[in-house]
């Protein structure tokens, strides 16, 4: 029976090159092999430790939630708890414009994954996912007390800021003008800002 130690310490080391991978690279990249060779292991060790590659594509996905999320929160915390509901909303959104640009293969990868139909993606990895909306739902709570409407339009926002980068990145309504997204980002942003600041 392996040690422990050992187990836990190759899942970290493992988990970390297939992030590496995503994030240099892209899921496409994301194979048994590589990681195994880059983790000096064998592919029958990769799988003693990971039950399947979902499973590690979700642990390697989270380790870039993380730095998502990260750069989300210094940006809203950068603007200051007292600002108003648009720079702040903003500020937002120019992090995730920013984010899904300068780490294009690892945001792809945190939208383009698959599950197999036989696995579920775990429950702690949805909590993970829910708490990028936690961030904004924070900065709307002011203006959107009810719960459950919060939760609804950090989503929106969270979509329609995401449908924008999406298209633009994907290049399907012309070459990719990164001014021009932010601009689109911005207008749609500032918007909703709006109507939530005035909301009777």
């Amino acid at each position: 029976m392996a040690d422990p130690t050992y187990r836990d310490g190759l899942r970290n080391i493992t988990r970390d090159i297939a992030a590496t991978i995503l994030q240099r690279e892209g899921l496409a990249a994301l194979q048994a092999r590589k990681i195994a060779l880059a983790a000096n292991c064998s592919v029958g060790t990769l799988y003693n430790i990971w039950r399947n590659l979902d499973e590690l594509t979700i642990a390697a996905n989270a380790v870039t939630l993380a730095q998502f999320g990260n750069l989300l929160v210094a940006a809203r915390d950068g603007t200051g708890s007292d600002a108003d509901l648009e720079p702040r909303l903003l500020a937002l959104a120019e992090a995730y414009v920013r984010f899904a640009v300068e780490n294009q293969p690892a945001w792809r990868a945190l939208f383009d994954h698959r599950m197999a139909p036989a696995h579920t993606v775990p429950d702690w990895y949805r909590d993970a996912q829910r708490g990028l909306f936690a961030i904004v739902e924070t900065v709307l709570q002011p203006y959107v007390p009810d719960l459950a409407e919060r939760a609804r339009a950090s989503r929106a926002l969270f979509g329609s800021v995401h449908g924008i980068v999406s298209l633009a990145l994907d290049e399907k309504l012309g070459n990719f003008d990164r001014a021009d997204c932010e601009a689109q980002v911005r207008f749609i942003v500032a918007a909703a800002a709006r109507g939530l600041a005035h909301r009777p």
